[in-house]
């Protein structure tokens, strides 16, 4: 110290003034390049959230369209972004269905990872997920990589890795630049401030020092012969009224003391010792509702009043001030008013130290920046709602150039309308991509908004979109001009009509439809509104009517009343005054007047709805044409009395055919089986008694006369049951359908059993509606069938099921035996019908008529399924 004393001050000062030129650039540059890493990996962290964001959103509607190509598309296109390195979609499973790389698609992930030592850190860095976020950027420490994920709700992720040395460098380089130009500014600075303290300085200091020397060895009359008025000029001056400028400072100290009270500013100090107590505070404090006795006697401490959260970080900041410097910073944090609400404040804060350096005092000025700082969170949340609004999804939005006619900014949901990529769409202008006559009506409006005419148009026009086809728009577009008026930007918003106007003009075809529907059904139609007392006709109304369409509909009700046939003027004044309000549709019939034309009946329908906000009612009906319908109801009338007497004819004939039906039933049953029991006796008689007597032939008809009186005895029996069945009463109850299925197998025990048949049950628990002894003959017969036609297989087999299909309930009975050619299917359940004969097979052909008797009586049907030598199922349905 005592080295730099003795140098003199026009060499010290601007060595001085060098060092700490330099000393201030490096530390500025220290810092700098101490933050350098922080903000390029904040900002790169932003702007890849960003990037995942929107893709993640593009991705998403991608995937659930199962488009794996446009999937590729979109993970191959973040290759575009700078410092992107990977980039890869991951299935659930680990497997890579997206990359950069094509041979990376269908190869696990782990895979990867184990040949790519760059991609090892994901594992570790995304081992347990945030929970909550489905974006997440990381940077592992040291790593001059950044590794993002994206997950989705399906269980995909989206994986990406970014290279930050490349803007590392390039700020490394900037700062490098900045440092080496700040550094030799200073340098030239601190040279020409050396020459200027040395000549308006030093040299005139050189001059008073000595004159003042002069001064106290008592050589009054020495003058220093300073000119000017800087400070070396007054010393002299001043040096006389030295007392009288102390007393007037120190009233400008208290004058200023009593601005800053009534000040906005809160100046305070604490003192550097344990607890910072506070030594001063102006009365400015009472702003947020302290006095200032509260804090200088300790009742209030000011670590208390910062905001929890923020408390801890301006302590830090503090100790790391008072530890390492600068002495004078700022600091933003909340404190707590009196009245329970939060205050931001900007702090100004100034360290004083002694000779060793130990701050001895802190004394700060807070400024109350509440209503900057709601500013600018509101500032920020209306961006946040303008970039949100602009990336609206169903609208397409962008900002173009009057004179060039380039998209200057577009929104992904125009990208999407006109089928081009960002990048792509940003190239061309629009004017490219209008037809004719569609360019020459933009144009024209455009140059009318140059002109000053208008400040806004919108039109409907076409774009060519990039596949070649057109799509239908309706544009808005507004001028942004300069304070001169001059046009700087267009404003557009572009949505896509097409299938508005698609929809429009099936509307008016359907209308059309509609229209001429009406006409040929003969069906008009009319509203009223109470309030506005306003009537609508249709066409086929006047039609109806008669009444000429240009005299428009009649005024009121009496006035349609006199269109109506006198004799049905009070139905359809009844009819026409319905209930406002009433449920449902209100119907009448009745003619119109005869001078409107030849007699016509109409079907009237009206009902009635309430309006909104209750401001009267709506009255909607039709009047159909039903002219031909009453001329045939009177004609059904007349053949109905005609068809009464005939079904009373029929009925009784009925009844005698019925009668006589039960006579040949009883013959049957009693005088043809007779004569057939005689000559089966007399036969058997005749074969045991003289069968000794008769030979080998002989005995041969014997037998064959036997074996066709029993034949003839079953058929007898068989026709019988057919006949009863088309005769008797069917008792529908609820019949459970495995007690009848138990009762059928046991009674074909001894078939099953004889032809070794395997019985399989697939039966669901089943009620079923119908008459049980009609349910028992179709089971018996069918299963009987099943077990005669599959006696002659390997393996003999017979399945019984049952389910519910539909609301339906159907049963079926399957074989493996000789089954028969679908051709036949009708005819086999025809009586007396079959397909295989009776040596072969025995049977008479009435069973499966009988089955099909039973089930039409039931209310069911019956079908059947087979080939020949696959077997036959056959299929029975019943009601719910």
């Amino acid at each position: 110290m005592a080295s730099l004393l003795s140098i003199p001050g026009r060499w010290l000062a601007p060595l001085l003034l060098a060092a700490f030129a330099l000393t201030s650039t490096a530390i500025d540059v220290a810092v700098q390049w101490r933050e350098l890493d922080h903000q390029v990996t904040e900002q790169e962290t932003r702007r890849l959230r960003e990037r995942l964001s929107v893709e993640q959103s593009r991705l998403h509607a991608e995937v659930g369209s199962a488009n794996p190509l446009a999937v590729r598309r979109l993970v191959g296109g973040m290759g575009l972004y700078s410092g992107m390195q990977h980039a890869y979609l991951v299935a659930p499973n680990g497997v890579v269905t997206a990359s950069f790389v094509r041979a990376d698609i269908g190869r696990p992930f782990v895979d990867l990872q184990g040949q790519r030592p760059e991609l090892a850190g994901l594992k570790s860095v995304f081992a347990v997920p945030r929970e909550g976020a489905t974006i997440q950027v990381v940077r592992p420490p040291g790593s001059r990589l950044l590794f993002g994920r994206a997950a989705f709700e399906s269980g995909r992720q989206l994986l990406a890795v970014v290279d930050l040395s490349q803007p590392i460098a390039a700020r490394h380089a900037v700062l490098r630049t900045q440092m080496l130009r700040d550094g030799l500014v200073l340098l030239v600075l601190v040279g020409l401030l050396a020459l200027v303290l040395h000549w308006v300085w030093f040299r005139r200091a050189e001059r008073l020092a000595r004159a003042l020397a002069a001064m106290g060895e008592g050589h009054l009359g020495v003058r220093t012969g300073v000119k000017g008025r800087d400070e070396l000029a007054l010393i002299g001056a001043e040096a006389d009224r030295m007392a009288e400028r102390l007393q007037a400072g120190q009233a400008q100290i208290q004058r200023m003391t009593d601005v800053v009270d009534r000040s906005p500013v809160v100046v305070i100090e604490w003192l550097n010792v344990t607890g910072c107590p506070i030594s001063y505070v102006s009365q400015s404090v009472e702003q947020w509702g302290y006095r200032p006795d509260q804090l200088l006697q300790g009742q209030v401490k000011y670590d208390d009043l910062i905001h929890p959260d923020e408390v801890g970080r301006v302590n830090a900041e503090i100790d790391h001030y008072i530890d390492h410097g600068p002495d004078e910073y700022r600091q933003e944090y909340r404190l707590r008013r009196a009245d329970g609400r939060w205050a931001w404040v900007d702090d100004r804060t100034t360290l004083t130290r002694d000779g060793s350096g130990k701050v001895t005092g802190i004394s700060g000025v807070l400024l109350d920046i509440t209503a900057q700082k709601e500013a600018q969170l509101a500032q920020r949340e209306q961006a946040e709602i303008l970039r949100l609004f602009y990336e609206l999804p169903f609208i397409g939005m962008a900002i173009s150039s009057p004179y060039s006619k380039h998209w200057l900014q577009v929104n992904d949901r125009l990208c999407e309308i006109l089928g081009y990529p960002r990048e792509e769409l940003l190239r061309i202008t629009w004017a490219e991509m209008t037809p004719s006559p569609d360019l020459e009506r933009n144009l024209e409006l455009l140059n009318q908004m140059k002109a000053g005419a208008h400040d806004s148009y919108q039109m409907q026009k076409r774009f060519v979109r990039k596949d070649g086809s057109h799509v239908h728009t309706e544009l808005h577009v507004r001028a942004v001009r300069d304070p001169d008026g001059t046009l700087k930007y267009l404003f557009a918003t572009i949505q896509d009509i097409t299938e508005r106007l698609q929809n429009a003009q099936a509307l008016r075809d359907q209308k059309s439809l509609l229209e001429q529907a009406g006409a040929m059904a003969g069906l008009g139609s009319w509203l009223y509104e109470t309030h506005t007392q306003q009537v609508w006709w249709s066409a086929q109304m006047y039609r109806n009517i008669g009444r000429d369409e240009a005299l428009g509909p009649p005024r009121d009700l009496a006035a349609y009343l006199d269109c109506i046939h006198p004799e049905d003027r009070d139905t359809a004044e009844q009819f026409m005054r319905a209930r406002p309000g009433s449920e449902g549709l209100i119907h009448a019939e009745f003619r119109r007047h005869p001078a409107l034309g030849p007699e016509r009946w109409f079907r009237g329908s009206v009902e009635s709805r309430a309006l909104p906000e209750r401001v009267g009612y709506r009255y909607s009906g039709t009047l159909l044409d039903i002219t031909l319908l009453k001329q045939a109801q009177m004609n059904l009338e007349r053949i109905n009395a005609v068809l009464e007497q005939r079904v009373t004819e029929r009925t009784e004939q009925l009844s005698v055919a019925n009668r006589e039906l039960e006579a040949f039933s009883y013959t049957v049953s009693h005088d043809l089986k007779a004569p057939l029991r005689g000559i089966d006796g007399y036969s058997q008689l005749l074969q045991e008694e003289y069968g000794g007597r008769i030979d080998d032939e002989g005995r041969h008809f014997i037998e064959r006369i036997r074996r066709g009186v029993q034949h003839m005895g079953t058929l007898i029996a068989d026709l019988l049951d057919y006949s009863r069945m088309e005769r008797r009463t069917m008792e529908q109850q609820q019949v459970a359908l495995q007690p009848v299925v138990d009762r059928v197998l046991e009674g074909h025990a001894a078939d099953i059993a004889a032809a070794r048949t395997a019985v399989h049950l697939r039966v669901e628990p089943m009620t079923l509606q119908l008459d049980r002894e009609g349910l028992a003959v179709v089971l018996r017969n069918l299963v009987g069938n099943a077990i005669k036609f599959s006696a002659g297989s390997p393996n003999p087999t017979v399945e019984i099921g049952a389910r519910t299909e539909s609301g339906r309930r159907i049963l079926w009975v399957r074989d493996n035996g000789v089954g028969f050619d679908m051709k036949y299917h009708d005819r086999i359940f025809g009586i007396f019908q079959r397909l295989q004969r009776s040596e072969d097979y025995a049977g008479t052909g009435v069973g499966l008529a009988l089955v099909a008797k039973a089930m039409q009586r039931m209310g069911g049907r019956v079908w059947a399924e087979s080939a020949p030598g696959q077997g036959a199922t056959f299929y029975l349905e019943f009601p719910p």
